[in-house]
């Protein structure tokens, strides 16, 4: 009876960190949308505050202006190549598994574990590639 009491808040845990996800990947990729919404309010909240500070762009200068462009990207395959590009590319991975998660979690609930592995994988992944382009960045 325990076992199966810490299995469903495990379960619970996993859909609730699921969405956290899931809604991360989303603002990432309306970005673009929301600095627009949010230049409107105030220019001061779509300020980068590390080029603020530093004077000089951050790692994620940029990105913005790739998500934005994304049409230009998706016709010119040469894009994809760029070190933001394989995030992006990570970031959209990651909102079609996370979908795929909900819906699993919804209807089976065997082999979570592996479903947790293969996820924690991806994730270690996308902190992986994002550490590697921050230190190109500063190296360069």
């Amino acid at each position: 009876m325990q076992d199966i009491e810490n299995k469903e808040k495990i379960i619970k845990m996993y859909k609730s960190f699921n969405y956290i996800i899931l809604f991360l990947v989303i603002y990432i990729i309306l970005f673009p949308v929301v600095a627009k919404v949010l230049n409107y309010i105030s220019p001061i909240l779509t300020k980068c505050p590390y080029k603020e500070m530093f004077g000089k762009p951050c790692p994620l200068c940029g990105g913005t202006r790739y998500i934005a462009n994304l049409k230009n990207v998706l016709s010119n395959p040469h894009m994809l190549l760029e070190p933001f590009g394989f995030i992006m590319m990570f970031v959209f991975f990651s909102l079609i598994f996370r979908i795929f998660c909900i819906f699993y979690l919804r209807k089976e609930r065997k082999n979570i574990k592996k479903l947790m592995i293969v996820d924690f994988v991806i994730l270690g992944m996308v902190i992986i590639s994002f550490g590697i382009y921050e230190l190109v960045f500063f190296l360069s």
